[in-house]
C-alpha cells in the first residue's frame, strides 16, 4: 500500500489546523501624537498688517520614509520596517499637520494656512525641509535636520527673508514603534519653535 499520498494529506491537514489555531495578528496603524509644546506665553495680539499670511508649505521628509510602513534605520546603510505596523495616513502629511499646529500656538495672532491660503492673501511662505531623519532603533535616538526657509512672495521671483538650518537629537522612550512616533511628535514641536522664532525675527 502507497502510503505517501496518506502521508501529504496529513502534513496539509495539520498544516491548516496550525493556521487556524494560531490567526495572524491585526495590523497595527500608527498616527502621529501631537507636538506637545507650551504655547506663547504672551496674550494674543489682533492680527494686523504687521502679522501677515503665511502660506506653510508640506513639510518636506526623505523620500525613503514616504511609505506605509514605519521604518527606522538598522545601520548606516541598511532602513528596516517594524513588523506588522503601518502609518495610519501619509506620514508627510501627518508630520505637516502637526507641524501647523504646533506653530499656531507658538505665533499667537499670526494667521497661518497649508501649502495655499485660498482667498486669503499671503505674503510670505514658509518652506521646511528635514533631511536626514533617521529613527536609531539600537540607540533609541532619532536624528535630524531642518533646513527652515521663510520667503517673501510679493515679488517677483520671490525673495528670501530669512532662512536658518538646525540639528536636533531625540531620544525615546521604549523600544516600540509608538515611542518613535513620540520622538517624531516632539521633533516637530521643537522645529515649531525654531520656526517661530525665524518669523518673529523677519518680521519689520
Amino acid at each position: 500500500m502507497n502510503m505517501k499520498p496518506l502521508w501529504l494529506a496529513a502534513v496539509t491537514l495539520v498544516g491548516l489546523l496550525a493556521a487556524c489555531a494560531s490567526p495572524s495578528p491585526a495590523p497595527v496603524l500608527l498616527t502621529l501624537p501631537p507636538a506637545s509644546i507650551a504655547a506663547a506665553a504672551a496674550a494674543a495680539p489682533a492680527p494686523s498688517a504687521s502679522m501677515p499670511t503665511i502660506a506653510v508649505r508640506r513639510v518636506a521628509i526623505p523620500e525613503y520614509l514616504v511609505a506605509r510602513r514605519v521604518r527606522f534605520r538598522a545601520d548606516a546603510a541598511t532602513l528596516a520596517e517594524w513588523p506588522n505596523t503601518y502609518w495610519a495616513e501619509r506620514v508627510e502629511i501627518g508630520v505637516t499637520r502637526e507641524f501647523v499646529s504646533a506653530l499656531r500656538a507658538q505665533l499667537p495672532g499670526w494667521t497661518l494656512c497649508e501649502a495655499t491660503c485660498g482667498e486669503q492673501s499671503s505674503a510670505h511662505g514658509l518652506q521646511v525641509d528635514v533631511v536626514p531623519l533617521d529613527y536609531l532603533r539600537t540607540e533609541r535616538k532619532l536624528l535630524a535636520r531642518a533646513r527652515l526657509t521663510l520667503v517673501d512672495t510679493a515679488g517677483s521671483p520671490p525673495r528670501v527673508l530669512r532662512s536658518d538650518e538646525k540639528a536636533y537629537e531625540i531620544s525615546a522612550s521604549a523600544d516600540t514603534a509608538q515611542a518613535q512616533a513620540q520622538a517624531i511628535a516632539t521633533l516637530i514641536g521643537r522645529i515649531a519653535i525654531d520656526a517661530a522664532a525665524l518669523v518673529k525675527a523677519a518680521k519689520p
